[in-house]
């Protein structure tokens, strides 16, 4: 099949971004569909859905490590396949359309919740240090910011990328007091926090996928007795993965130095993401509620795995 110039270009815009997060993208994603949905001359239920399906593909291929991406392709084409029998393409397309909205918008309810459980941790003049850019951590502190007095934000560069740049200018632009610093400053500065507030791409039993560098915050927080928790709707649980491989998303070496400058034997590795053990964490907060790691294991072991 040939993908379609202005699909392909929201494809692309998916696998190069390097800002938002997961869930965000996921809702990107979504968004796909619909610009397929409308656009597709396909003349039967079978072609329609095969056009989706190809579609599906690419995009779970394109952020291999974000758990919604792959989840929420899954359940809309489970979904479209399911009501096949229900009327020919153009009820197809309707439907389509109109799921799409529907989990679009139960994603958001999700985010709502998430925040509402959330907004229980944070207390007044507490010093949250975060790191690598989660739109509901965001969100969050938007909106406990009013409620709490004196709250103090510690963000990181997180990595190479401009990224905590962003979380930094959006936070300071809300009114919240922000310290800047290298990631490398992390353990100088986590004696003076409170907790840890962390976004994920994937939730599985192997640990939490994030920006590189989660990992060894949560390893230095909890050197300082400092409680970590991840904000993740279950939508970013992953019941497959049960190990530590997974696609790291390595960037071009240049972000990190310039490669002639470095010598014929020296070689640069820029990874995007690591994994974070589900022990180092104090809790994951979920639409359902804060999940312990023993619950979190548990409940993926009570999902399918195909």
């Amino acid at each position: 099949m040939v993908v379609d110039p202005d699909v392909a270009r929201l494809i692309d815009e998916i696998r190069d971004d390097r800002t938002h997060g997961a869930g965000e993208l996921a809702r990107q994603a979504l968004g796909v569909f619909r610009t397929v949905t409308e656009n597709s001359q396909a003349a039967t239920s079978e072609q329609f859905i095969s056009e989706l399906r190809e579609i599906g593909q690419e995009l779970m291929s394109a952020r291999s490590p974000m758990a919604p991406i792959r989840n929420i392709v899954k359940r809309l084409l489970g979904d479209i396949s399911d009501s096949i029998a229900a009327g020919d393409v153009g009820f197809l397309r309707e439907f389509t359309v109109s799921r799409v909205d529907e989990i679009i918008n139960e994603s958001l309810q999700a985010l709502a919740k998430i925040i509402s459980y959330a907004r229980d941790l944070i207390a007044e003049r507490d010093k949250i240090m975060t790191h690598s850019y989660s739109s509901t951590v965001v969100a969050l502190l938007e909106e406990v910011f009013p409620r709490r007095g004196g709250i103090k934000v510690v963000v990181t560069r997180s990595g190479s990328g401009r990224t905590g740049e962003a979380i930094a200018r959006r936070l300071g632009d809300s009114g919240l007091l922000v310290t800047f610093i290298d990631d490398t400053a992390v353990g100088l500065n986590m004696p003076e926090v409170n907790r840890v507030l962390l976004g994920a791409d994937t939730v599985s039993a192997a640990g939490v996928v994030n920006g590189v560098g989660s990992y060894q915050m949560a390893v230095l927080a909890t050197r300082h007795s400092v409680p970590v928790y991840v904000l993740a709707d279950t939508l970013k649980f992953d019941a497959t993965k049960r190990h530590r491989d997974f696609d790291t998303e390595d960037r071009e070496g240049a972000e990190l130095a310039a490669p002639a400058s470095l010598g014929q034997t020296v070689s640069i590795r820029n990874p995007h993401f690591d994994i974070t053990p589900l022990e180092l964490l104090t809790g994951v907060v979920t639409e359902r509620g804060v999940m312990t790691p023993d619950a979190v294991v548990a409940y993926l072991g009570d999902q399918p795995t195909i």
